[in-house]
């Protein structure tokens, strides 16, 4: 029985995660490759971003968000203050996400969100992508 719970729970955790990249150079040239939307994660590291954490813990743990995050996008997470992406994309709050297609940011998305309202968010950028 508990071997069945284990099994269980990290079959969940693996089609419920998030595949992110580290690198912002290597994942936006995986997104021009593939034709996938960049989805930039950027978060505080150094002190730790409290909302960054719930949002990562939270939202994009969320097995269904997850899963549609790491099918349609090119997933990348980096810290705000390593800045390791353009300058002109640092965020003056975090957690920030911006979905990039080509060179073009498509949607801009600060802060917090609950689960229930990011799927909405979700929705508007698949959208945007027809």
């Amino acid at each position: 029985m508990k071997k069945t719970f284990l099994l269980g729970l990290s079959t969940l955790w693996l089609f419920g995660a998030i595949h992110w990249q580290s690198d912002f150079q290597s994942a936006y040239q995986k997104s021009l490759q593939t034709g996938k939307p960049l989805f930039l994660f950027i978060e505080r590291k150094s002190p730790p971003c409290r909302w960054c954490e719930r949002m990562k813990k939270t939202t994009l743990s969320d097995p269904a968000i997850a899963s549609y995050i790491d099918t349609h996008f090119i997933p990348v997470k980096v810290a705000r203050e390593e800045g390791d992406f353009p300058k002109e994309l640092y965020p003056r709050y975090v957690p920030t996400i911006y979905v990039i297609q080509k060179q073009k940011v498509i949607k801009t998305i600060v802060g917090y969100w609950s689960p229930r309202d990011f799927q909405s968010d979700l929705k508007d950028i698949e959208r945007s992508l027809e």
